[in-house]
């Protein structure tokens, strides 16, 4: 089956996922920001982080996605050997959950950067990240299985 598919990349964990999104927002968006900026400044600072941070789910999200063979388009034997080998409606299942947990985190950094434009103080917006990246870790976590699933087909595949 090695042949019939290009190469997939790894499928990290919910833990180390987390670890590689929360570490690249903090690497690459600024880190400081002074209470006596202007609030348009401190909104604009903490909207830059959210917006980033969903993307870079987003991208990951859609790597998987993108890169897992899809079991109507393969030949009819690969199709049933993956049947047997991995139930092709539990693959399914953890393909289709984790779209869903890429659409939720889109629809919470949206949310959430709606409100940071109309924060009114430094603390409130930083509560606010803090709530948008926390939500986003939850729903990750939600898919913690379906990642690990996934990430064993990919090593047999």
């Amino acid at each position: 089956m090695a042949h019939l598919v290009r190469h997939i990349t790894v499928v990290p964990s919910y833990k180390d996922f987390v670890d590689i999104v929360l570490s690249k927002t903090q690497r690459k968006t600024p880190t400081v920001v002074h209470k006596h900026y202007k609030i348009a400044r401190i909104r604009e600072f903490y909207m830059r982080k959210v917006k980033f941070a969903q993307q870079t789910f987003h991208d990951k999200l859609s790597l998987i996605i993108s890169e897992f063979p899809i079991v109507s388009n393969l030949h009819p034997f690969y199709a049933t050997l993956m049947n047997v080998l991995y139930n092709t409606d539990h693959y399914k299942l953890a393909l289709g959950g984790i779209n869903k947990a890429r659409q939720l985190i889109d629809d919470c950094a949206k949310d959430h950067v709606k409100l940071l434009k109309y924060g009114d103080s430094l603390y409130r917006c930083k509560c606010l990240k803090r709530a948008a990246l926390g939500r986003m870790v939850t729903i990750l976590k939600g898919q913690s299985k379906n990642l690990l699933y996934l990430e064993e087909i990919r090593q047999h595949i």
